[in-house]
């Protein structure tokens, strides 16, 4: 079983949240590299970014989610390789339903199942 690596008590945290989008709304991505983007969210203020993953590809969205200091993750699904580079890298990554809001998400995130 893989560590969870510390993160620095001065890093701000963030939750990251791999999305699609459709017509009427934008929800949790069912797929960890086809996700559309990275939403990052931070739950203290409420204040929200975006990052547009072009690529859509495993390694340019590990890179996506490393690269944007989110310090926490929610996604539809992630392989165990990813998983496991992710938290070497300090990233709490949870699994999401992707039924649910991204605020319901975010909000709940301690009670999601760990990937």
């Amino acid at each position: 079983m893989s560590s969870i690596a510390s993160v620095p008590a001065d890093r701000k945290r963030i939750i990251g949240v791999l999305i699609v989008r459709t017509r009427r709304r934008t929800m949790l991505s069912p797929f960890f590299a086809k996700s559309e983007g990275l939403l990052l969210i931070d739950p203290a203020t409420g204040a929200r970014d975006f990052r547009r993953n072009p690529q859509r590809t495993t390694a340019a969205t590990y890179d996506l989610i490393v690269g944007s200091g989110a310090t926490h993750l929610v996604c539809g699904f992630i392989a165990d390789s990813e998983r496991n580079r992710l938290r070497m890298q300090g990233i709490d990554v949870r699994i999401g339903s992707c039924a649910r809001s991204i605020g319901t998400l975010v909000r709940g995130f301690e009670d999601l199942p760990p990937a």
